[in-house]
């Protein structure tokens, strides 16, 4: 189950990180790109990304009834923090239309924020946010699994 629910997010998460840092910025050089093609890639990521949320929610419950039978505050704290940031990240995905389209990334953006509040806000917005989001609940997973293992060890 640990393994099935770590392949989905890797794929997801994986995937993520590809579109943004790979794919949008060489889209973004070649303006030639057929649209047709840019919508294709985006309808592909778009069923990797329901797969993976299929996949994550059976395994995750599961594995949460699996782990919460005894467990410590901290343990269940950092489990809550992950769900809820899972949540969040799939609302993100729902919000995101019915498809994923690559060509959302080449539409023309207003001006740069000058502020550094305004780049940082920029930074962790749109699409960044999914990947940080992403990036966070692995985090969080490996956490849970260390809290697991002590918890494993002192009992």
């Amino acid at each position: 189950m640990r393994w099935l629910h770590a392949l989905a997010a890797a794929a997801w998460v994986g995937g993520s990180l590809f579109y943004l840092i790979v794919l949008i910025p060489t889209l973004k050089r070649v303006p030639d790109v057929p649209r047709a093609l840019s919508a294709a890639l985006g309808v592909e990521f778009r069923t990797v990304v329901v797969t993976s949320i299929i996949v994550l929610v059976a395994t995750g419950a599961i594995l949460a009834f699996d782990r919460l039978t005894e467990v410590e505050p901290p343990y269940a704290a950092t489990l809550g923090v992950k769900v809820v940031l899972s949540v969040w990240m799939f609302a993100l995905v729902r919000d995101r239309r019915r498809h994923v389209r690559v060509l959302d990334a080449l539409e023309p953006r207003p001006a740069p924020p000058t502020t550094i509040w305004g780049k940082i806000i920029a930074a962790v917005s749109g699409y960044n946010t999914l990947v940080i989001l992403g990036v966070l609940i692995f985090f969080l997973s490996d956490l849970l699994k260390v809290l697991f293992e002590i918890e494993l060890r002192t009992e």
